[in-house]
């Protein structure tokens, strides 16, 4: 088990994968925000659709390890999984409009896939 805090309170959850997705997901969100900053000029609102998906990911799963209804849970997940799927789009954009670098590309995609991989789990079968 372990205590993930987020604000007010802390929400003890077992950590059946949790705590590896929210790393995950979390590594993500940092690394979409500084490659977003990085971004190349005239590419803004592609920058700023990557920062805002990336933020509503993050922000799913810490509205998922505060749900009791399993409804409810599963609804934040999808929404945190469908926000990584759009960014694999802004990704192959921000590639082709020159935003970003190969390097950068290829770094940024390793760290979504396994986000991906991370929030694909905690889904229900």
């Amino acid at each position: 088990m372990a205590t993930l805090s987020f604000g007010q309170g802390s929400r003890t959850v077992r950590t059946s994968g949790w705590l590896e997705t929210f790393r995950a997901a979390d590594a993500w969100v940092v690394a979409a925000w500084g490659a977003a900053a990085a971004m190349a000029p005239g590419t803004s609102e592609l920058s700023r659709q990557l920062r805002r998906g990336a933020l509503e990911c993050g922000a799913s799963l810490v509205a998922a390890t505060q749900c009791e209804k399993a409804g409810e849970k599963q609804g934040y997940i999808e929404r945190a999984r469908a926000r990584l799927m759009e960014a694999r789009y802004l990704l192959y954009l921000s590639r082709r409009f020159g935003a970003i670098d190969s390097r950068r590309y290829k770094t940024l995609s390793v760290q979504l896939n396994r986000a991906l991989r991370e929030v694909r789990a905690r889904a229900s079968p």
